[in-house]
């Protein structure tokens, strides 16, 4: 019956269009091709300006953008004895305007743009020029406006650019506190979108323009409506002189403390967004540990081709070989009722990694109302890694230096001794995994009033990881029989293979119910296989710690059958989404609701405990985008909630104790979260000036429940839901061009969050909550300087972090403060000379005088030679002052840490590099 109603509701709303969308519409179709000065060939144009005029007074009707073939579809209602007028344009083109005939459908044809024929010197340009300007929901950066360095890469144009944040650490990159998923270049996908291979190789004077903006998904373009899901992207528009020209260039480079950087590109790009990549480094000029092997090697191809007019593809593929290692220590302060509890750990980690990926996607047509698109991917990742470790555990502060621990352990008193344990392991594993995805969309009439979408995809991962553990730990307050510290000596080896699939088929309705209205529905059924096994063997007894990391014939022999597990789980859900979308030339609103009715079972054995659990539970998960534009102006609201349910394995009542300093276990009680995000963000382009606001707030939240062990220092976890999580955030930027050479920008961010953690030191006891409350600051001031012969750039910021925990009022604080000066200077004969210094002044709770100051010096020098400078020849040295430290310390609602890591303390590097240009 459910069947039959769902066919007749989906059948009802594709007839509805018959009665709501009486009225009639007129549309303009059209292409526009660009004939730039000194070419013959006619290139497409895509992201043209395209918009309808009232011929009477100018004013805006409707607008739109051509896609990269540089084609355009633009439909709107026209009032009765209104004439019209459509306007095409291009940052620095000249514009055409085109009167609209009388009719319901007018195709205008082909639309020729030429570049502008008025010329301004470079220094004109620097003053003059726009930064930003808005195209309709486009923001454009012209990138002539913020001068880089000679030999720059995408990376220093990036962080000159105001309202853009490029986070080295993570990866991460943002627009005034907008996440971006890609980076584009002319449109079209580069390496799959990674933003690190774009900033970090390719060079800054191949762009003219940065475009970001939400790329419509392919059934965005197909349709023609904003579906309420935000992608937003860095899309690079290469500059002309280097379209359609083979750009390469090689460069060796050597220097002390083992450092090498070797690197070889070649790219091609043309303005349609065709282009062909290879890259090649390998380097550990950005690897500042003292562990004498690190290497990043890599390897990647990138080609985006369209074939004919109906087919495009793109694809890469990816190798990679990284070896790294590490020497960190860590400081943890528990927050406990009782009293704190201290710790203190030392690890020496390397491993190596390889990586062999690939991806693809294409699209095109099949017919003139039928389009298609598939993309995959897969990864191929062996790796290896050894780790030693050494952690001690107290009831006060053990007062020793944390650079030279353990090696002064004896002087700590032994009264406030909990247990100290010894580590080491050796891992090796293979992971695998594939994805492909497929769908066809289809116009149900000439207007694309109904459209129906199908879709399939699929993927699977499996691996496999081999662990040996060689352990030592001595409790201080435990005794053995003969009175002394007792000692528990462990040497296992672990197996674990896992294995993940899961399929997922949907079908989906977009249908025109009113003017500039419509309809979105959607179902979808999924399935999730996933499986993980471990399987324990103790080798104490069948092998000696002097042949660690052999696995004996007899192993088999050591299975612990109490440190083992199978799991086996399984998800089978629907998808069901209704949503609305509303969007003219000021307005865009978007609401969806997507519930998801889902059956969950999972089989676990730990030892001779098993435990089978079924749940039947139904997720929700609803959207809001709320969108106001008007010229330079824009003002968004969004909302998006999210219920989750809890992991199968918080939910079985089964105990791990295979790490006896971390027992866990689950708990069938758990009840599902409901997480609610939203996000308020202003900007005026035209002022310079831009800013959000946000809040979340998490209910049943899964929380870990922590039991201490007093006598053991050990802690037993199991989940639980608790309410009391929430933040708020806001940011804040502001930048101004002052004369011809100076500007000014100016960054606010703050946060305050509340994160609740639950402590239990008897089991005979209720948890009692800890809460934490953190507040953190953040102010930047940055001013330019960019004269015709080099630059300078001066920073300063302040960052404060304040939180105080409930658990006997302790509290930190933080307080950093940071000046940065870099400059450039273009000398005569090919010589540049550059340097920049950042002091950072670092105070709070517990900063070690060491800790307190860093000065960070760094200098360079290249000298350009040959014809027309394509030979460089450079010098750089860091950290000239050795005293570069890596040092973080976060807090959270259980504690308070600190993070140190060894770090190489200044090093120098020559390089040689030749650019060779090559025209097609």
């Amino acid at each position: 019956m459910k069947t039959y109603r769902l066919a007749g509701l989906l059948l009802f709303l594709m007839g509805i269009h018959a009665v709501l969308y009486a009225q009639q519409t007129r549309t303009i179709k059209g292409r526009i091709l660009t004939l730039e000065t000194g070419s013959k060939e006619k290139q497409p144009l895509p992201s043209a300006s395209v918009v309808v005029l009232s011929k009477s007074d100018s004013a805006f009707v409707k607008g739109t953008t051509s896609d990269k073939e540089g084609r355009f579809t633009i439909r709107f209602q026209p009032q009765n004895k209104k004439t019209y007028l459509l306007k095409t344009s291009f940052m620095g083109m000249q514009s055409v305007f085109l009167g609209l005939k009388d009719s319901t459908s007018v195709n205008v044809g082909t639309i020729v743009l030429k570049d502008d024929d008025i010329r301004i010197n470079e220094v004109v340009v620097t003053a003059k020029l726009k930064e930003i300007v808005m195209e309709g929901d486009t923001t454009v950066i012209n990138a002539a406006a913020y001068k880089t360095p000679e030999g720059s890469y995408l990376e220093d144009l990036v962080k000159r650019v105001p309202g853009l944040v490029y986070n080295k650490n993570d990866k991460s990159l943002s627009y005034n506190g907008q996440t971006i998923s890609e980076i584009n270049v002319n449109g079209e996908s580069f390496f799959s979108g990674s933003k690190e291979t774009a900033l970090e190789n390719l060079p800054a004077n191949l762009v003219s323009k940065l475009r970001v903006y939400d790329k419509r998904s392919k059934e965005e373009e197909f349709t023609g409506v904003d579906d309420g899901k935000k992608n937003y992207v860095l899309d690079l528009q290469t500059k002309d002189e280097l379209n359609e020209t083979w750009l390469v260039n090689a460069k060796v480079g050597f220097g002390n403390n083992r450092k090498k950087d070797l690197e070889a590109q070649a790219n091609y790009f043309r303005k349609n967004g065709d282009n062909i990549s290879l890259m090649m480094r390998s380097t550990n000029r950005y690897q500042n540990s003292i562990y004498k092997d690190n290497i990043n090697n890599s390897i990647g191809l990138n080609i985006t081709k369209k074939l004919g007019e109906d087919l495009r593809l793109s694809g890469s593929v990816n190798y990679g070989l990284n070896r790294n290692g590490n020497i960190s220590s860590t400081y943890q302060e528990q927050y406990l009722i009782s009293g704190n509890q201290y710790s203190s750990s030392v690890s020496e980690s390397n491993s190596k990694n390889r990586n062999i990926s690939g991806n693809f996607f294409g699209d095109g047509k099949i017919d003139k109302r039928t389009r298609f698109n598939f993309m995959g991917n897969f990864s191929l990742s062996p790796n290896q890694g050894e780790n030693s470790n050494q952690n001690a555990t107290f009831d006060a502060p053990p007062g020793i230096d944390q650079n030279n621990f353990f090696d002064n352990f004896e002087s700590i008193p032994k009264d406030i001794r909990i247990n100290r344990s010894e580590n080491r392991s050796l891992s090796k594993g293979q992971s695998n995994n594939y994805m492909w995805m497929a769908s066809v969309m289809r116009r149900m009439d000439e207007k694309g009033n109904t459209i129906i979408s199908l879709n399939l995809q699929n993927s699977d991962t499996w691996g496999i990881n081999k662990n040996f553990s060689l352990s030592n730990t001595t409790y201080y307050r435990l005794k053995d029989k003969l009175g002394n510290d007792s000692v528990l000596f462990r040497n296992q080896y672990l197996q674990s293979p896992t294995r993940n699939g899961n399929w997922r088929m949907g079908l989906s309705l977009s249908q025109l119910i009113a003017k500039k209205v419509r309809l979105n529905a959607a179902y979808a059924w999924s399935t999730l296989y996933e499986r993980d096994n471990r399987d324990t063997y103790e080798l104490s007894s069948l092998t000696t710690a002097d042949t660690f990391g052999k696995l004996p014939n007899n192993y088999q022999e050591g299975y612990v059958d109490s440190l083992s597990n199978r799991s086996r789980s399984r998800f089978k859900g629907h998808d069901l989404s209704m949503g609305i979308n509303y969007n003219d030339t000021t307005w865009t609103l978007n609401v969806m609701v997507v519930v998801t009715p889902q059956k969950r079972t999972v089989e676990r054995k730990i030892g001779k405990l098993s435990a089978d659990t079924t749940m039947n539970t139904i997720d929700y998960r609803p959207t809001i985008w709320l969108g106001w534009r008007k010229k330079q102006l824009q003002l968004n609201l969004n909302y998006d909630g999210m219920t989750r349910q809890p992991s199968l394995s918080d939910l079985m009542p089964l105990t791990d104790n295979s790490d006896p300093l971390y027992i866990t276990r689950g708990n069938p009680d758990l009840k599902q979260m409901f997480t609610h995000n939203l996000r308020l963000s202003f900007q005026n382009q035209a002022k310079g000036v831009s800013a959000n606001v946000g809040w979340r707030m998490e209910q049943n939240s899964v929380t870990q429940v922590m039991i201490y062990d007093s006598q053991t220092g050990g802690r037993e976890t199991y989940p639980m839901n608790i309410n009391g999580n929430w933040g708020v955030n806001a940011g804040a930027n502001w930048w101004k061009r002052m004369g011809k050479f100076f500007s000014l920008r100016l960054d606010a961010h703050g946060n305050r969050d509340n994160r609740v953690s639950m402590i239990n030191e008897d089991k005979s006891q209720d948890p009692e909550k800890s809460t934490t409350r953190t507040s953190n600051l953040n102010c930047e001031a940055h001013l330019s300087y960019q004269p015709a012969w080099g630059g300078l750039d001066f920073s300063t910021g302040w960052q404060y972090q304040y939180s105080l925990n409930s658990v006997n009022n302790n509290d930190t604080f933080t307080r950093n403060y940071r000046f940065g000066l870099e400059s450039y200077v273009d000398l005569p004969f090919g010589l540049q000379l550059r340097t920049d210094a950042t002091y950072e002044f670092r105070g709070g709770t517990n900063i070690q005088k060491d800790d307190e100051n860093e000065v960070l010096w760094n200098a360079g020098a290249t000298y350009r030679f040959l014809k027309n400078k394509t030979a460089e020849l450079s010098a750089y040295w860091s950290d000239i002052l050795s005293d570069k430290k890596n040092y973080t310390r976060t807090v959270t609602s259980d504690g308070f840490y600190e993070y140190r890591s060894q770090q190489i303390r200044g090093y120098f590097i020559v390089s040689f590099k030749y650019n060779f240009r090559t025209m097609m």
